[in-house]
């Protein structure tokens, strides 16, 4: 039996139906799941016909064994990042330049950046006075962007960092960024396409600064002293000898902006309104917080994306040899997808999945159940760095602030481009932290554990 013969979900024949689905993910996919199971048909729009999965056995045999025979199913990025990004890549050169990219996104390289994270955090939270209200999205993608400016660019004069900003404060705002999504034709460059014409002129103008800063790093006298993420890209070979081109490296840096930017930011932004919104957690967090327990702190920003992963999607490939579920085969025609909620949500692996609790993560969880940086060959290679820069500012909010909710309920989330954002953009009210408990002390009583 073929795809076709799978329990056939949404089924939404326009580029308009195919946003409100994406729009209202949860409840889509949710409705369809009850009705016909872990896995379902979807014709979505202009989009390939695809297959929704929370199955987590199909996720294991879609992510794992020889990566070369599953295809990325990224081609709605190829305009946004440039055909020689990394997410672009057929499955052999994908898999060598993956190679090239990995050590400064693993181990000491990535740990070293938390001091950067630390003096950009304390910096900003200098400007906070208790009893002040702060939109945290816009706090975060302050930060988030400085770390790229600063760790993958490596760009130290002011005016150039000023212009950037300034850059990428006008794309993020360009209207209807998040329709072109949903249309693809609308993503192109031509004349007809005036819709596009806005983010087109400012790309124009990033692309002419990220190759001027990828010249003035190759020129750098000092190349081999830097330990930016561009100058190491740009000293890395392959087993060839062959090193990245220009149109490489500005590829993924696009790649690397595009991801680590306002996703990170988001991810801040919803921790700080669910903390918000419970008290113990809250609590429990700065305690960890002022004594240094990472290994809380981690399970902190893990249950952050669990419960608000900021992309819904966790994974997608065409398989390019048949690929079976259950009684069905899928072909490379078809591109098979993880929702990342659904598992996320799924309360046989998460009891209470809504409810925000930490704990979960002090102890192991199954396998193919935490899936907000995707997995397998395609796992997002900067997702060390995205944690650790959540539970860096996180961190050092709780330390010096108390959170305060600006409503009673927990804000719901509203859709910006292909990422869910707290609707407000994570607004809160600050307070100046309680004094760090002494050692000995009871612990204060605190509320309970409020659902997210």
């Amino acid at each position: 039996m073929s795809a076709d013969d799978l329990p056939p979900g949404p089924r939404l024949p326009s580029a308009a139906q195919a946003y409100l689905w994406a729009y209202r993910f949860r409840e889509f996919t949710e409705a369809a799941h009850r009705r016909y199971g872990q896995t379902f048909a979807a014709r979505i729009g202009g989009l390939p016909q695809s297959v929704v999965t929370i199955d987590r056995d199909v996720i294991r045999r879609l992510l794992t064994g020889d990566p070369t025979t599953k295809r990325h199913a990224n081609d709605l990025l190829r305009e946004a990042l440039g055909d020689r990004s990394l997410l672009l890549l057929e499955p052999t050169e994908h898999l060598a330049r993956r190679k090239l990219l990995t050590p400064p996104f693993h181990g000491e390289r990535v740990r070293a950046y938390a001091r950067l994270m630390e003096q950009l955090a304390a910096a900003e939270l200098d400007t906070w006075t208790p009893g002040s209200e702060q939109t945290v999205v816009k706090v975060a993608q302050r930060l988030t962007l400085d770390v790229i400016l600063d760790a993958v660019l490596g760009i130290s004069d002011d005016g150039v960092r000023d212009r950037l900003r300034a850059l990428f404060d006008a794309m993020l705002g360009v209207p209807a960024s998040e329709l072109v999504f949903y249309y693809p034709a609308f993503q192109q460059r031509r004349r007809w396409n005036t819709l596009a014409e806005i983010y087109w002129r400012k790309r124009d103008v990033l692309d002419a600064m990220l190759d001027d800063q990828i010249r003035a790093t190759r020129a750098d006298p000092r190349l081999e002293q830097r330990e930016d993420i561009l100058a190491m890209m740009i000293q890395a070979r392959d087993e060839s000898g062959a090193a990245l081109t220009d149109t490489d490296l500005r590829h993924e840096l696009n790649t690397l902006i595009a991801a680590g930017h306002e996703t990170t930011a988001t991810a801040i932004a919803w921790g700080a309104e669910l903390l918000a919104h419970n008290r113990a957690v809250q609590d429990r967090a700065r305690e960890a917080a002022n004594e240094g327990d990472q290994k809380y702190l981690d399970a902190l920003v893990k249950e952050i994306l669990r419960i608000r992963a900021p992309v819904s999607v966790g994974a997608a490939r065409h398989p390019l040899e048949p690929f079976e579920i259950g009684r069905h085969t899928i072909t490379s025609e078809t591109v098979v997808v993880v929702n990342a909620w659904g598992v996320h949500l799924d309360p046989a692996v998460y009891p209470e999945p809504d409810t925000f609790k930490p704990e979960r993560f002090l102890e192991p969880t199954p396998d193919y159940s935490f899936m907000p940086f995707g997995g397998g060959a395609h796992r997002c290679l900067g997702a060390a760095l995205a944690q650790l820069e959540i539970r860096v500012v996180v961190g050092a909010i709780l330390e010096r602030f108390e959170l305060l909710p600006m409503q009673p309920e927990l804000a719901r989330g509203v859709r910006r481009g292909i990422m869910l954002t707290p609707k407000g953009g994570g607004r809160v009210r600050i307070a100046a932290a309680p004094a760090p408990r002494r050692a000995g002390a009871p612990a204060p009583a605190s509320a309970a554990a409020a659902r997210a």
